[in-house]
């Protein structure tokens, strides 16, 4: 047990490190989540294994169109550590969250320190208008429900709300270097109480350790799988 506590503080430290150098680079960008969340807390910055090339087309739509396909797991990938670990997790979330009631109010709680109850609220007339996400998009989760704040060309904002937390989830499109992107998630959160500060910091190490790795990972595969395709279906010239 003690080993495993110096290895989590271990990663942790050097997380920490890392981390102070992505957020800032988060904070850089003119992104529109900057404006409508400065009472909210960026937990995570986390930036994809992936190279989109803007002469192929590669932009944040295409990027998003990625995420959406179907993982294809090999049995290796099925039976590796990292994936039965994080799916371990997830289903161990769901448990609980039935177990203790920790999602008894999906979606319909105030912000903690707001009267809205969605992020959404803080749009202007101005945002809501050039939003290319439709009206009430929302995407099922193991976790709860998902709800699309907004989508822009360069970036898109998620949110989900339950008894325990206020949480969103950000991606935004960013520039490497000549014609190449990536894309980055930011995790922002507003815990409720002291059981909401309890429960975000117990699923800390798990989220760094285990779950961003392995969603990391898959969506490397489906990059690099669904690109591979697409190169397959090209006619030839001959």
């Amino acid at each position: 047990m003690r080993t495993l506590s110096v290895l989590f503080f271990t990663l942790a430290c050097a997380f920490t490190v890392h981390a102070q150098n992505i957020h800032e680079t988060h904070y850089s960008h003119l992104w529109k989540v900057h404006e409508i969340t400065k009472d909210f807390e960026l937990l995570d910055v986390w930036e994809f294994p992936i190279l989109a090339d803007k002469t192929k087309n590669q932009d944040f739509s295409f990027f998003l169109k990625v995420m959406q396909q179907p993982p294809k797991n090999s049995l290796t990938s099925l039976f590796s550590i990292r994936y039965l670990t994080a799916r371990s997790l997830v289903f161990l979330r769901v448990y609980l969250g039935e177990k203790f009631g920790l999602d008894k109010n999906i979606n319909s709680l105030p912000i903690p320190g707001s009267k809205e109850t969605s992020i959404k609220d803080r749009l202007s007339v101005e945002d809501q208008e050039r939003n290319l996400a439709e009206s009430n998009e929302e995407r099922g989760d193991n976790e709860g429900i998902w709800r699309t704040v907004y989508l822009y060309e360069n970036e898109m904002l998620t949110e989900l709300s339950n008894d325990t937390v206020h949480a969103l989830m950000h991606l935004g499109w960013v520039h490497k270097s000549g014609n190449y992107f990536t894309a980055q998630l930011a995790v922002y959160a507003k815990p409720r109480g002291n059981l909401g500060k309890f429960y975000m910091e117990l699923i800390m190490p798990f989220r760094h350790v285990i779950v961003y790795p392995a969603m990391m990972e898959e969506v490397k595969k489906r990059w690099e799988a669904y690109n591979k395709l697409k190169t397959e279906k090209k006619p030839s010239n001959i």
